[in-house]
């Protein structure tokens, strides 16, 4: 007998829909049948001709512990992605302090341990003095982050020569870097120029980091990546000019993401959301938004993940050079595609490849990504119907805010599964053991 049988489901696999249902044993998918196919269970959950998904991989997120819990901890971010149908997520290394040693990284390990519903893995921070650390890595990280330019955490790295040579060490291991691309001395230089101003805003905070950072950053990395023979992943693509190059230069060990807030939020919303609207890299033109659209739906962007940034409103609400950058996303991210997906602007399997095929291919994660016989039963059903506000008071990141509360959206996720444990549940968290994910 099974652990579990869910019927009467449209399962999204990597090729189609098929109409039918999952035998699930011992936190694997065992089978995947017609409904008459189906054997008994101990429970049977019947998800009314509703969409399966696999489970949502959130590449980027920051929970914020150790260091600075009072904003998100591992419970509290869990339980968000729980309820936005978020099965696993790599977590990354700008914590206080960072994660740029083996000590500091067991340690976020315990934490996580101890504290996330759903499962997890790490990113590794380069910094600038750390190769000895990055050199007795071992295949148990999803990527080394690198960060052109300053973050929490005091990570940055922006010397030519440590980077190339942080990238050839990484080549022969095989393992990953991503990077946040921003030309540090250009935002510097705007940065300096707007200190002179007064009463300064989020516009003008945007205008200290212009596409130009971005592209100019990028470009560098994919040359230096190119000379060492590592693999890249940049993070959080929103501009026009990066599109370009990419188009111009991508190849198989090449990869990018974008977020939800580049791909819902435009310029036009820093009027509205104020201090709220600070992120980096800033919220871009409606022209640039459009572009990031036009590769998502060819395919050069590969995945989207959220860069999910928690802080507190007086956190916010300060002179805005002062003001944290960031804001959450992973509770949103999925039913802001499910309206797209009503809208006819995404297919349902678009969603599936954005979100958890192509980010367990890319950060070669085992078992998982995919409604397949022998995965990870990590599944979140649907209900496309479904209309609803994001409502700031209902959330569950530690937060309290969104940059869409307020937005009525169609398509939420009802039921979430981690190995075949249900932790979400229409509404509600079922607390339960997140485990710390594998790679191939």
């Amino acid at each position: 007998m099974s652990d579990l049988v869910i019927k009467n489901a449209k399962l999204v696999l990597s090729d189609g829909v098929f109409e039918g249902g999952l035998l699930i044993e011992d936190g694997k998918i065992k089978k995947i049948t017609s409904d008459s196919g189906l054997l008994k269970a101990d429970k049977v959950i019947d998800a009314n001709g509703n969409y399966v998904l696999p489970g949502l991989i959130d590449a980027h997120v920051h929970f914020r512990e150790p260091g600075s819990s009072s904003k998100e901890d591992w419970f509290t971010g869990s339980s968000a992605a729980a309820a936005g149908g978020v099965t696993t997520v790599l977590d990354m290394p700008n914590t206080q302090p960072p994660t740029s040693t083996i000590e500091q990284l067991n340690r976020k390990r315990e934490i996580a341990q101890s504290k996330s519903i759903i499962d997890y893995g790490f990113h590794f921070g380069a910094s600038a003095d750390n190769l000895n650390e990055l050199s007795a890595l071992e295949n148990n990280v999803a990527s080394v982050k690198f960060y052109m330019s300053e973050t929490t955490g005091s990570l940055r790295v922006d010397n030519d020569a440590v980077i190339f040579e942080e990238f050839k060490l990484l080549a022969d291991k095989k393992i990953l870097a991503t990077i946040h691309a921003e030309n540090r001395d250009m935002i510097q230089y705007w940065t300096n120029k707007l200190k002179e101003k007064k009463e300064a805003n989020a516009i003008d905070y945007t205008n200290t980091r212009p596409n130009i950072c971005a592209a100019d950053a990028l470009n560098q990395m994919m040359y230096l990546s190119k000379m060492a023979g590592n693999r890249i992943h940049f993070c959080h693509v929103s501009t026009r000019e990066e599109i370009m190059l990419l188009k111009n230069s991508k190849t198989e060990k090449i990869t990018a993401e974008t977020t939800p807030h580049h791909l819902f939020l435009t310029k036009e919303d820093i009027k509205k959301l104020g201090n709220y609207s600070k992120v980096n890299p800033p919220l871009r033109s409606i022209e640039d938004q459009k572009k990031l659209w036009d590769a998502v739906h060819s395919g050069l962007i590969d995945i989207i993940s959220t860069d999910h940034a928690p802080h507190l409103p007086e956190e916010k609400n300060r002179d805005i050079l002062m003001a944290s950058a960031g804001m959450p996303g992973v509770e949103t991210m999925l039913p802001l595609l499910l309206n797209e997906v009503n809208k006819g602007n995404l297919k349902i399997t678009d969603i599936t490849r954005l979100t958890a095929v192509n980010p367990a291919k890319i950060f070669q994660i085992k078992n998982k990504g995919m409604i397949k016989e022998g995965y990870d039963a990590d599944l979140v059903i649907i209900d496309l119907k479904k209309e609803a506000k994001v409502d700031n008071s209902k959330l569950l990141t530690k937060c309290g805010w969104s940059p869409f509360n307020g937005r009525k959206l169609k398509g939420w996720p009802t039921k979430t599964f981690v190995r075949g444990n249900k932790v979400f549940d229409e509404g509600s968290i079922i607390k339960t053991q997140g485990n710390e994910v594998t790679y191939f």
